[in-house]
């Protein structure tokens, strides 16, 4: 929530203020990490947050300390949650119940140099959509020397989600344990060819590794034109757009390469409000008109043209439709359409809800850049689904 994100969320919330005569007191961390770390502790402390901000990663391991109320016991009775996209209620919608409220909420797409396509000869308006594509275009970007590298993206357990969901792939049993508790991660025929991908994309130096996590790093390859295409959330556009525009270059939005022509859909991204149980009556019908209003499609509208986090009520999208904004802001409409040409009824769609997500990403990540290293794939992809396969059966058992 840095940057031009937290300018437009404290706009909305000194707007709220002036609406409601209600004090919206924020408190911004560094990382979702230590959001949930923090609130854990507060749990036992007492000392917790009105609302806590949570990355969808932590959803079911927040969920099991039964700390929290669902959000649908605490919304105003007039209000329609059937508001929300199909494709973002989906996820935080747990036992038939809203449990948070989505608010910045994304998906994984690609972006690429508009003009380092047109210097390398490549059409960008018309992007590559497989991986094959894009280890193609990344050839022509290096071998015409227009870019250093083809094309990178931060090692985080995100954009392998994000493969598996297109592919129409669970990555563990339990439909990725929204429907029961996980005991096997899948490394199906796909992943395979993913790794195989990546680790011929490192080795000829059409890929490069930023580091695991590494938000700002990968962004800055990009902005800097070290190379031609990244890997990235939806909530970048905005900063991306003012930032290659500092540079002299346009960046265009493009859907995420599959890979293969198969594309189910993308994994939810970003994250929710969390309210805690055992609060004043009063107390909640306060939060209450704070989650109503950041529903609202004015402040959906807001919050959207802000940060690029796409619009979560169809109201919002209609306004923004009826408005043009989409057409005259494609960037932006690429977003919503790699959302909506999902499909929400598949629960590869719907992003893992695992008790000990953080630990599993861990193990994905770590075992991401020794797969990409190794002399072996296959036996460095077994090892990664016994380490995760332990982490799930410590957890659950």
């Amino acid at each position: 929530m840095g940057g031009t994100n937290r300018d437009t969320l404290d706009s909305i919330a000194e707007d709220f203020e002036e609406e409601t005569g209600l004090e919206a007191n924020m408190e911004f961390k560094d990382t979702y990490e230590n959001v949930l770390s923090d609130t854990l502790s507060a749990f036992d402390s007492g000392e917790v947050a009105d609302m806590f901000q949570v990355d969808s990663l932590f959803a079911q391991q927040l969920l099991d300390t039964g700390n929290v109320r669902p959000v649908a016991e605490i919304l105003p009775d007039d209000f329609d949650t059937d508001e929300y996209l199909d494709n973002v209620a989906e996820f935080f919608t747990v036992d038939g119940e809203l449990a948070s409220l989505p608010f910045n909420n994304s998906n994984a797409i690609m972006y690429i140099n508009r003009e380092a396509f047109e210097e390398a000869g490549l059409d960008p308006d018309d992007p590559p959509s497989t991986l094959a594509e894009v280890r193609s275009a990344s050839e022509t970007l290096v071998e015409e020397e227009v870019t250093q590298f083809g094309i990178t993206w931060p090692n985080h357990v995100w954009f392998v989600e994000t493969w598996y969901g297109f592919e129409g792939e669970l990555m563990t049993d339990g439909e990725n344990g929204h429907s029961g508790d996980p005991s096997t991660f899948h490394t199906p025929d796909a992943i395979h060819d993913l790794y195989e991908w990546w680790q011929g994309m490192d080795e000829d130096n059409l890929y490069t590794n930023p580091g695991i996590e590494a938000w700002g790093e990968a962004t800055t390859l990009f902005i800097e034109q070290e190379v031609g295409m990244l890997l990235t959330s939806t909530a970048s556009v905005a900063g991306l757009i003012a930032d290659s525009e500092d540079e002299g270059f346009t960046v265009d939005a493009a859907p995420y390469p599959g890979i293969n022509e198969t594309r189910v859909g993308p994994v939810i991204g970003g994250a929710s409000f969390y309210v805690p149980d055992g609060l004043s009556d009063e107390r909640y019908e306060e939060i209450g008109q704070l989650l109503q209003y950041l529903s609202e499609p004015e402040v959906q509208t807001e919050w959207h043209k802000g940060s690029g986090y796409y619009p979560i009520t169809q109201s919002s999208v209609d306004s923004l439709t009826e408005e043009g904004w989409f057409d005259e802001n494609p960037a932006y409409a690429v977003t919503l359409e790699q959302l909506q040409n999902g499909d929400a009824s598949d629960p590869a769609t719907k992003r893992a809800l695992l008790g000990p997500a953080r630990e599993v990403q861990t193990v994905i990540q770590d075992k991401s850049v020794d797969i990409i290293g190794a002399d072996d794939i296959e036996a460095e992809i077994e090892s990664m689904k016994s380490e995760v396969e332990t982490v799930l059966e410590e957890y659950y058992e």
